[in-house]
């Protein structure tokens, strides 16, 4: 079996400049690159799960957003990274009125991780997610998953309590998080 590392997108891989969609839009947190560089040196599968409740706001489509992961693979790609999986839960409980998706897989439900599982063989008991929202943790905590906080323009809204009841660190970036794991 394989050990994962799940990631949000927006807070933690990139800059969240609220419903990025495009590629001009697109700015690296600090340390993310150096994150994945060790990911993969490290035999990690790098999951992205990313709740996109733009496109049921209608502000961007699912095109939009398979769009710009096609152009960040593209990118990750000259510099020899890659992204194994990009999964990504298109709804929003407010602004959904047709049920063709799933509910279980927006975040804080587990329905993203476990799709992930099934199809890349992973031990979720080996493997790690950071997120920037006590939402993307708590699919963590609910699969044994070990999760990292990562702080953003969403912290102050974010239930430090829970964080401290689960015992769970927090970084400024993804890049410190793989600074505190063995090799």
């Amino acid at each position: 079996m394989n050990k994962a590392f799940f990631l949000d997108r927006d807070g933690t891989l990139n800059v969240d400049y609220n419903y990025v969609h495009k590629p001009q839009e697109w700015t690296w947190c600090n340390g993310a690159l150096d994150a994945l560089r060790w990911m993969k040196e490290q035999d990690f599968k790098i999951i992205v799960v990313t709740n996109q409740s733009g496109i049921a706001r209608n502000r961007y489509t699912e095109r939009d957003v398979q769009h710009l992961h096609h152009w960040v693979d593209e990118r990750l790609a000259k510099k020899g990274l890659y992204i194994d999986d990009w999964l990504y839960a298109p709804h929003h409980p407010e602004h959904d009125l047709n049920e063709k998706y799933a509910p279980e897989d927006r975040k804080p439900g587990t329905g993203m991780f476990k799709k992930a599982a099934a199809k890349h063989d992973i031990d979720f008991s080996r493997s790690y997610m950071a997120g920037d929202k006590v939402t993307d943790l708590k699919p963590a905590i609910d699969l044994d998953i070990i999760p990292f906080f990562i702080r953003s323009r969403h912290e102050p809204d974010q239930d430090k309590q829970w964080l401290r009841n689960h015992d769970i660190s927090t970084f400024d970036n993804i890049g410190q998080v793989i600074n505190t794991l063995p090799s």
